[in-house]
């Protein structure tokens, strides 16, 4: 399925990407890209990068679908970056549920790493521990 999104995407016709039930995937995986160092046990990075995830959930969706922000600072800031697909999502909201959703499987999908990005087909998310 996800090679058949990204071809329709890629040919213009994203409206007609659809599942069974006749919504668009916006939440299908399409890649990730993990850094192998981990996040150290009681690091003040957790806290510094939960606030920078919480931010780029709420507010990509109303800042033209493209946000950064920072959080944190001394040797634990974080920093992230997140955008939508305006062909994909059709409102504000769309970019919030996809870019929730994508905040919860970057846990799963890169195990603690300090860096991070993935990629859904109708959003996209990457954090680090530097400037980018």
């Amino acid at each position: 399925m996800v090679i058949a999104v990204l071809v329709a995407a890629a040919m213009g016709m994203m409206d007609m990407a659809v599942e069974a039930g006749g919504a668009i995937e916006y939440t299908e995986f399409v890649y990730s890209k993990c850094n192998a160092k981990g996040i150290p046990g009681g690091s003040p990075f957790y806290g510094n990068l939960g606030m920078t995830l919480h931010q780029l959930v709420e507010n990509t969706g109303y800042a033209d679908f493209d946000f950064k922000t920072q959080n944190g600072g001394g040797r634990c800031p974080a920093f992230g970056h997140a955008t939508c697909d305006l062909q994909v999502l059709q409102s504000p909201d769309d970019c919030t549920d996809c870019l929730a959703h994508l905040a919860n499987r970057i846990w799963a999908t890169c195990n603690n790493a300090i860096g991070a990005e993935v990629k859904f087909v109708g959003c996209c998310l990457r954090y680090e521990q530097y400037r980018f």
